[in-house]
């Protein structure tokens, strides 16, 4: 205000000025128009002009001229810059003023989308959640009342009633990854499923072997310690020694050797026959092969027929390592303490000695049991499963706008 009032004084001043010099003019303007013919006359006038009587006067009506054309020009400037509603000292002091004009004529540059521009960055900054925790900022360690606040903290920023009708899908995961983490029972399983999926875990859950070939490599039998049930036979195996003499049918079809220790009377008959094969245990007394395909076919088979309680049968390889394996428990269980076979046989005992092979069929039905249990459990928990919890978190931040994914990712990047 003060810099247009200035402005409006000079102006005026200036104004006053030129009407001022404008008045002398048309005072002596027919004296200057006779001066200026009388200097230009031509050298055969007869009346010759003095320079002393006129030159003086007409130079002096020559500068006040251009003084007054030039104060004119200065005065109109002015007037302009008023009328503008900007100085003439304002206007000339910006010094943005040319460069505003340049960048105006420059080629407008296509503006880049919203969305996309907010997802490329995000994407280059913060990767999207890859657990339940992530998702809110936490980690497994992180106690109920914490995890709850994070919930409320999301809540805010990405309830409908806040973000629009666009936070709604993100808003119903919160929901429903609350309802897992609030609830012990459901968090427990989250987290096995968390260790499952760690690579050191995986290594520690022991498979079940599916070769059925008649050869393998496997720890024997302990009755201090008993490993989980593996799929390998306790025995070793020498099927591929055999030289074709020394074979036969059953060596061609595969087939090994099982001694039934509750029903063996130690008499040693078989140890005799194929030493290679056959031995007498020290925990338990009884006899057991401990390798497979030690002796040829013909003394295998003669060791066989010759059992006095016929307590040694030829099996499969698939019967054979499930055989072993629950005789191995079972010794486990009862120390190597086994009752007499002999007794049962006298009529001393009324029990049965204990059979093997039903604990064979039982343990192969509790192993298809247990599978079909797994798959269910695994199509029950189909909400907590973790693969499924990734999908769905990716599928709702892909589908996100860019300012609100940027705005979620980047206060859970804050948190961590």
């Amino acid at each position: 205000a003060r810099m247009a009032w200035r402005c409006g004084m000079r102006g005026q001043l200036l104004l006053a000025a030129v009407a001022a010099v404008v008045t002398r003019l048309a005072m002596l303007s027919p004296q200057a128009m006779v001066s200026t013919r009388t200097l230009a006359a031509p050298p055969h006038a007869t009346a010759p002009v003095s320079a002393g009587a006129h030159g003086s006067q007409v130079m002096p009506d020559i500068v006040l001229a251009s003084i007054a054309a030039a104060t004119a020009a200065i005065t109109a400037g002015v007037g302009r810059s008023l009328l503008a509603g900007k100085s003439r000292t304002q206007s000339c002091r910006d010094p943005n003023c040319g460069r505003w004009q340049q960048d105006v004529r420059r080629a407008p540059v296509p503006p880049v989308p919203a969305d996309e521009a907010q997802i490329a960055a995000v994407e280059g900054g913060v990767p999207s959640p890859t657990s339940l925790y992530e998702l809110f900022g936490t980690d497994a360690s992180a106690k109920d009342t914490e995890i709850k606040k994070k919930y409320y903290d999301m809540q805010k920023l990405c309830h409908p009633d806040v973000a629009g009708p666009e936070g709604e899908e993100i808003c119903i995961l919160l929901n429903d990854a609350w309802e897992v983490l609030s609830d012990p029972e459901k968090r427990k399983d989250y987290d096995a499923q968390i260790e499952l999926a760690k690579p050191a875990t995986l290594a520690k859950v022991q498979e079940v072997s599916t070769d059925l070939s008649p050869m393998w490599h496997g720890p024997r039998k302990n009755l201090k310690h008993h490993n989980e049930y593996t799929g390998i036979p306790l025995s070793h195996s020498r099927w591929d020694h055999v030289k074709p003499e020394d074979g036969g049918q059953r060596h061609q079809d595969e087939m090994m050797l099982f001694v039934d220790e509750w029903a063996c009377i130690c008499c040693r008959n078989c140890c005799d026959i194929a030493p290679q094969s056959f031995c007498i245990q020290s925990d338990n007394g009884r006899a057991n092969v401990y390798t497979q395909w030690g002796n040829n076919e013909e003394y295998l088979d003669y060791a066989v027929q010759s059992c006095p309680v016929d307590c040694i049968y030829w099996v499969s390889r698939e019967e054979l390592q499930v055989l072993e394996y629950v005789t191995a428990e079972k010794m486990v269980e009862e120390k190597g303490l086994l009752p007499c076979p002999i007794s049962y046989m006298q009529g001393m005992v009324n029990e049965a000695p204990h059979d093997p092979f039903s604990d064979a069929e039982n343990f192969k039905a509790k192993l298809l049991e247990k599978e079909r249990k797994k798959e269910k459990e695994r199509n029950n928990s189909a909400t907590t499963n973790m693969e499924i919890w990734l999908e769905r978190m990716l599928e709702v931040f892909s589908n996100l706008p860019g300012k609100l994914r940027s705005n979620v990712l980047e206060k859970l990047n804050s948190e961590r």
